[in-house]
């Protein structure tokens, strides 16, 4: 039964390839598909190379210099236990030449390999003289002791296998590797505003800041201001407080979107805090150093090009409260001025920013 099946797949596969009987077999190529379900039935390359060696020889080319193309998918039919296997043949400019299905109930779909092989190996040269699995080049058609079957008409040797060279696509120029981020720079001149920096209920000044935002990492600011001077009571002659600081700030939050940019910044401020006024007579007052630890936030936006408005606010922590007084006539000790614990100050800027 099983001889019987081969051999009526045999005659459908050829009666499905129109080709001249002796005419040398035409260039061919093999599409295979195992449709979901059919992960474990067999694969492209195992099919190929077994037709090759049915053959004798290479059989296969790339597409694009296939003559005859064949196409086959093998999937589970709706019925429970059917395979189902359909193979198509096309011709040069596409032109279907035929197809065929092969059905078998089994419960491996690779025990129907034999009548795949043997069908696609007869679409692609009718007239071979094909090697039976495992007979190691002794040709199909051969009787016993390898001489041949009564009545069998002599067939041609089979051709020397063909060298075939599988398309290579052309490799891709590698991607152009993404330009890094520029450093950002910029400068600011800024009205600061203050409490608890100098006596008085408010404090004003100007000054000056630039930042520099890394690709990567923290971004820096750099910085003074200059206050102006404050008056520690309402009676004439009393000592006048000016302040003068430099600070330096590493920023750790930089989030830019767009045109606006928030930071936040750790720094420290160190200065001068000068005395000045008839009360004070002690050379040693006049003139005390400042060092203050400093917490602020700040939003920058772009207007036009470089140009940018920024406002901040932050905090500043003395690392020392010293207390300013003087002695008057009746040799009485009167405090006039001690720093807050903790000072605010808040500043609008206006400045540039590259690029």
């Amino acid at each position: 039964m099983r001889s019987a099946a081969l051999a009526l797949l045999v005659g459908a596969a050829l009666g499905s390839f129109d080709r001249p009987a002796g005419a040398a077999p035409r260039a061919s190529s093999l599409a295979w598909v195992r449709m979901p379900g059919a992960e474990a039935c067999i694969d492209a390359p195992t099919l190929a190379q077994a037709v090759e060696r049915r053959l004798g020889r290479g059989a296969f080319v790339p597409p694009t210099r296939g003559e005859v193309s064949i196409e086959g998918r093998i999937e589970r039919a709706q019925e429970a236990g059917v395979w189902r296997a359909t193979i198509r043949v096309f011709g040069e400019g596409g032109a279907a030449i035929g197809s065929r299905e092969i059905e078998a109930e089994q419960v491996d779909c690779r025990a129907i390999d034999e009548q795949l092989e043997l069908v696609i190996a007869l679409l692609v040269d009718p007239d071979a003289s094909l090697v039976p699995p495992g007979g190691a080049g002794v040709p199909a058609a051969a009787g016993a002791g390898g001489a041949p079957a009564a009545g069998a008409a002599a067939r041609p040797a089979p051709r020397p296998p063909i060298a075939t060279k599988a398309a290579v696509p052309p490799a891709c120029p590698p991607a152009p590797a993404a330009p890094s981020a520029p450093w950002r720079v910029g400068g600011a001149v800024e009205a600061v505003g203050g409490l608890g920096l100098t006596p008085g209920p408010a404090n004003v000044g100007v000054g000056v800041r630039a930042h520099a935002t890394p690709p990567r990492g923290p971004g820096f600011e750099l910085g003074g201001a200059l206050w102006k001077s404050s008056v520690a009571g309402e009676v004439p002659g009393s000592p006048a407080f000016s302040l003068a600081y430099g600070r330096l700030s590493v920023c750790p939050v930089e989030i830019a979107r767009g045109g606006t940019a928030l930071s936040g910044c750790a720094g420290a401020m160190v200065g001068s805090l000068r005395v000045e006024g008839p009360a004070v007579r002690s050379r040693f007052r006049h003139e005390r150093l400042v060092f203050d630890l400093s917490l602020d936030t700040r939003v920058r936006r772009r207007f036009v090009g470089p140009l940018f408005g920024a406002v901040g606010l932050g905090i500043a922590v003395p690392l020392a409260r010293d207390v300013y007084f003087y002695t008057d006539e009746a040799g009485e000790r009167r405090d006039v001025f001690r720093a807050s614990p903790v000072s605010a100050i808040l500043d609008l800027g206006l400045g540039l920013e590259l690029p």
